[in-house]
């Protein structure tokens, strides 16, 4: 971290110096998403969930409603300012998503250099959910059910408030980039002393004593030749001084991955490793929480020093023509023995096979077909959980 206020003095300075070209652009964008889904989960070991069923609409099937404004301007030859601010919404009743915020989904304003890279600040996704995206269908940006997120949670659409973030440009095929939040206001919650129930955290407060937050650093590098795409992420999370009282550890997420693409099929695979905090817990309880949902919720996490999962991915794209794609995966996360020891709700390891069909009726938009069935969904033993829905995705 001590060459990153020298990388970004460099950036700022030569954006400075650089002659004046005005050259502005605006531009409103959007997802529209809506179908219908059968969902069904099982009682879990602890009895914390009985069985239940339903057939309901669904909003963001595919991918998460929004609709946003992205601008640039051109300042000169080499640089330019741009800005993203984007909002989800549910297309089943018109309310917002991610907790009410007016631009949940992305708030930041930055600027690039060709040939250098970019900076960016404000409310923005951690590199594991733009990175590790490229591995898998499968991942934070579609088909939340079936999502990539279930398994690696650094992954699954991670994002952080009051972050900066700098990127290189691509050389040589590498790419690399680094971010640190002074304040994520991630949902979250701490085990003291391993007893239940859990210690609330940050939301969405922004403390003025640093330590009193919740911080992290998020960091990736990845390489891309021809049809070879190879990654590797990194996040650390720092507790909130205040709350944790000096007995909770920071929080680390890794993951490695590859990705092979011959045209017909890609093939890709992923290993990970989350340790001192499990992300984004519970996803089944808020997915039925909400009946107009079909996704998973983002951005939360309990920290809890037993806490030691393995993730693994294998994943399988078929496209046999231009508007045809068939998507396959295998998920798996699996607690550590010490884990499973300690746990005090009967733990299991989460297995997640999935599928997917989409049809291109045009480039901006397509129909699709999503089928997924866990085991011990979200690490609960003995909590199976299954789904069957389809739906239409537009772009604008």
């Amino acid at each position: 971290m001590r060459s990153l206020p020298v990388y970004v003095c460099c950036v700022v300075f030569t954006i400075a110096s650089s002659p004046v070209i005005a050259q502005s652009s605006l531009t409103l964008y959007g997802t529209l998403d809506a179908g219908f889904a059968y969902q069904n989960h099982s009682a879990n070991n602890s009895g914390t969930y009985g069985s239940a069923s339903r057939f309901a609409l669904i909003s963001g099937g595919q991918s998460g409603n929004r609709f946003g404004l992205k601008g640039k301007e051109k300042i000169s030859d080499n640089t330019d300012l741009n800005f993203v601010l984007e909002n989800g919404f549910d297309i089943g009743n018109g309310t917002m998503s991610q907790s009410g915020r007016l631009f949940g989904r992305q708030a930041w304003f930055g600027a690039s250099y060709k040939g250098l890279g970019n900076f960016r600040l404000g409310r923005q996704y951690d590199f594991a959910n733009e990175y590790v995206s490229e591995l898998t269908p499968f991942g934070p940006g579609d088909f939340a059910s079936a999502s990539l997120g279930l398994s690696f949670g650094s992954a699954n659409a991670e994002r952080f408030s009051n972050m900066i973030r700098l990127e290189t440009d691509r050389i040589e095929g590498f790419k690399a980039g680094i971010g640190y939040t002074f304040s994520s206001q991630i949902p979250s919650a701490y085990v003291i002393d391993g007893a239940y129930p859990l210690v609330p955290g940050d939301s969405r407060d922004y403390k003025f004593a640093s330590q009193d937050n919740l911080r992290a650093i998020s960091s990736g590098i990845q390489y891309k030749s021809g049809p070879l795409y190879a990654t590797a992420t990194y996040d650390s999370y720092y507790p909130n001084a205040a709350t944790a009282k000096g007995q909770v550890p920071n929080a680390s997420a890794w993951i490695l991955g590859a990705a092979y693409d011959i045209g017909l099929f890609k093939v890709s695979g992923a290993y990970g490793q989350t340790r001192n905090a499990w992300l984004n817990p519970a996803q089944l309880i808020q997915t039925f929480s909400e009946p107009s949902n079909l996704g998973t919720t983002n951005n939360s996490i309990i920290f809890d020093q037993n806490i030691a999962v393995d993730s693994y991915l294998l994943g399988l794209t078929y496209s046999p023509n231009k508007v045809t794609n068939v998507f396959l995966s295998w998920q798996m996360a699996k607690p550590s023995s010490g884990m499973l020891s300690n746990s005090y709700f009967p733990l299991g390891t989460q297995t997640v096979y999935s599928f997917a069909y989409t049809y291109n009726f045009t480039p901006r938009t397509n129909i699709y077909a999503l089928a997924a069935y866990s085991t011990n969904y979200s690490l609960s033993q003995g909590l199976t959980y299954s789904l069957v829905g389809f739906g239409l995705r537009h772009k604008f």
